[in-house]
């Protein structure tokens, strides 16, 4: 009997776990962390998202959003970076500096809650995701 020198056909492919999110939808999910920022800083959304330096309170409030758009939201860091008008490289200093700010346990409790609030808010941009059946 000859050697057969491929496997047969195991059948479809599984469908990936997440499916690829159109750009508009990218784009809301970073505008919807830095709402939620926004709500608990004090700071404008529009100074979060604002491509321009700005100064140590919206830095860190944008860091933070930039934070949430990767953790919770769970998109890529070149889709945070667009979404943000960053490179990738200020999208993982930012992830960074506010992983090292969680050893503060008031400033990990926040950003906990904000988690959360971003986790629902996901559920929500990503209809059907969890059988939600929107």
């Amino acid at each position: 009997m000859p050697h057969q020198s491929h496997r047969p056909n195991p059948g479809p492919r599984p469908l990936p776990r997440f499916l690829p999110i159109p750009p508009q939808q990218q784009r809301l999910q970073c505008q919807v962390s830095a709402e939620i920022v926004s709500a608990f800083f004090g700071i404008a959304a529009p100074d979060i998202l604002s491509p321009r330096r700005a100064r140590a309170d919206i830095a860190h409030a944008r860091h933070t959003a930039i934070y949430l758009a990767h953790v919770a939201f769970q998109l890529p860091l070149v889709f945070v970076a667009k979404g943000f008008g960053r490179d990738r490289t200020s999208v993982a200093y930012a992830l960074q500096r506010i992983e090292d700010e969680r050893d503060d346990p008031d400033f990990d409790r926040l950003l906990t809650r904000m988690e959360q609030l971003s986790r629902a808010c996901r559920q929500l941009t990503l209809p059907g995701e969890h059988g939600e059946g929107f």
